[in-house]
């Protein structure tokens, strides 16, 4: 079967397979042949594929210098292909979205709260604030492995722990400050 292939968006031929791989055909370059109803990538031809799959021999490269016939006038040649495409075919097709990425994933990942976590640990509670810090640092890493109801739930966990270890300080803060007063007011009753 003789196949002709798009070069400069005009097809040329028609080439033996052996002609084709001789001048050097991709697999991404599109043939034709008679019979075919449309332009085909190389690769998708299975005895192109082959050819193309081959390893290269001494045989093959004294051929490749007489395998390169001349060319035949366009207007001339007998059953000639339809013009190639402009563009090559998986250029063709509208672009369509992955099913595994829901349109969630174009948003912000929500907030870590990851510094709070870190200031309430350091400046008021250590041990709500510690949890905080654990769920702040799975937000970013949920998120970006696509488990995003997951990193809703860390982000809405580092919030609440960050909150009750800043309340939690503050009161304890607030009783600390309270009984220093009464110590020195006590103290200085005496």
């Amino acid at each position: 079967m003789k196949f002709y292939v798009a070069e400069n968006e005009k097809p040329v031929g028609p080439f033996e397979i052996s002609q084709l791989v001789a001048r050097g055909l991709k697999g991404s370059d599109l043939v034709w042949a008679e019979g075919y109803e449309t332009w085909v990538r190389a690769d998708s031809v299975f005895e192109i594929k082959e050819a193309l799959a081959a390893p290269a021999t001494a045989q093959a490269d004294a051929y490749r210098e007489a395998a390169i016939p001349q060319l035949p006038n366009e207007n001339t040649t007998p059953g000639c292909p339809p013009p190639p495409p402009y563009q090559q075919p998986y250029q063709q097709q509208p672009y369509q979205q992955p099913l595994q990425q829901p349109q969630q994933s174009y948003m912000a990942p929500p907030k870590s709260w990851l510094v709070e976590s870190i200031l309430v640990t350091l400046l008021c509670c250590l041990p709500f604030g510690i949890v905080g810090i654990i769920n702040a640092a799975n937000v970013n890493s949920q998120w970006s492995a696509g488990r995003y109801e997951e990193a809703e739930k860390s982000s809405a966990n580092a919030k609440r722990w960050t909150i009750i270890g800043a309340i939690s300080g503050f009161v304890v803060g607030i009783l600390y400050i309270g009984l220093m007063v009464f110590a020195a007011v006590s103290g200085n009753l005496e």
